[in-house]
């Protein structure tokens, strides 16, 4: 129910289950993310809370003795990523608040996101490698970034203080870049990426193939970039082959483990179209101005039928009208 876009259905029959079985925690939170899809945020962050709990859930748990910060109190306070980067990154809109709240505040992250976060965050919070220990003498509460939520984003309108982005990158190196890329036969920019590897169920309906991207944006004053992670070097001098369309690729940029670096890349362009990935959430967060191309059943945090996000002013969504078939996506790009 939920593939097919009938949300309202799933819920009944998520609460259904719920009722046979109380702590089922795969209906509790898959009963979440369809709350969070219509934008019910006061039934979906409660019971969002319920991933810890989940057989399909792919992050494990803080280990430590220290309690879970709730709000109204002023304590040192380490907040810890979760799920995968481009979670990381869309959670990272609430540091900022939440640091006006905490006496000290460190924050464990990916390590590919440590230079981008320094940057853009107030200089006295401590931001750490998820992998490196941090001494419970450090803090006195802490709490995963995808808990903030049910704190600070009560309704759309919360939204707002921090949708036209929150990252900032290394300018000198956008600069650098796009003196590198533009030209007097280029005008625009267009940065792409097409493929989705994540092992997820339903990920490989996230996937366009790069002909059909690469043909529905190539112009004659047109650069497209690859900003797809992975070695895509066939893929791409295929592409040229068959269609003598080609596709910029920075070699100095690594697009998947250096992603201050990747950012500026991103930040150079004009425009980015992106299937949903890490890729995305990045250009949102960094305030550029981006098309994501969505499958008929979506995640949650792309909303159900509007073109608009809250999450990221800057990004525009085009969804397929059918199962599997991207050609009204294709049609409007």
């Amino acid at each position: 129910l939920k593939d097919l876009g009938d949300l309202t259905a799933s819920i009944e029959s998520y609460q259904e289950a719920i009722k046979i079985k109380v702590d089922y925690a795969d209906a509790c939170f898959n009963k979440s993310l369809a709350h969070l899809h219509l934008n019910d945020f006061a039934a979906g962050w409660p019971l969002y809370e319920w991933r810890w709990k989940s057989t399909k859930f792919n992050s494990k748990i803080l280990q430590t003795s220290k309690p879970v910060w709730v709000s109204g109190k002023r304590q040192r306070v380490l907040l810890w990523g979760e799920q995968g980067v481009g979670d990381e990154i869309m959670f990272a809109s609430l540091i900022e608040e939440f640091y006006s709240l905490s006496t000290k505040l460190i924050v464990q992250t990916d390590k590919r996101l440590l230079p981008l976060f320094r940057r853009s965050f107030p200089e006295d919070i401590t931001f750490i490698s998820i992998r490196d220990h941090v001494s419970e003498n450090e803090y006195d509460a802490q709490i995963p970034m995808g808990s903030l939520p049910q704190y600070f984003r009560p309704n759309i309108e919360s939204f707002r203080a921090t949708s036209k982005g929150w990252l900032i990158p290394d300018k000198e190196k956008v600069a650098s870049l796009r003196s590198t890329l533009i030209s007097p036969e280029v005008e625009t920019l267009i940065g792409i990426s097409w493929h989705s590897s994540s092992k997820q169920m339903g990920a490989s309906q996230k996937s366009i193939s790069l002909k059909k991207l690469a043909q529905a944006l190539s112009s004659p004053k047109v650069r497209l970039v690859n900003l797809q992670y992975g070695d895509m070097e066939r893929e791409i001098n295929k592409l040229a082959n068959e269609t003598g369309i080609v596709v910029t690729q920075v070699s100095e940029i690594d697009n998947k483990d250096d992603l201050d670096d990747f950012a500026a890349l991103i930040s150079a362009c004009d425009e980015v179209v992106s299937i949903d990935n890490a890729t995305v959430n990045l250009a949102g967060a960094l305030g550029k101005s981006a098309r994501v191309l969505l499958p008929y059943s979506c995640d949650w945090r792309w909303g159900r039928e509007a073109t608009v996000n809250h999450w990221y002013q800057s990004i525009t969504l085009l969804r397929q009208a059918k199962i599997g078939d991207w050609s009204n996506v294709v049609k409007d790009l």
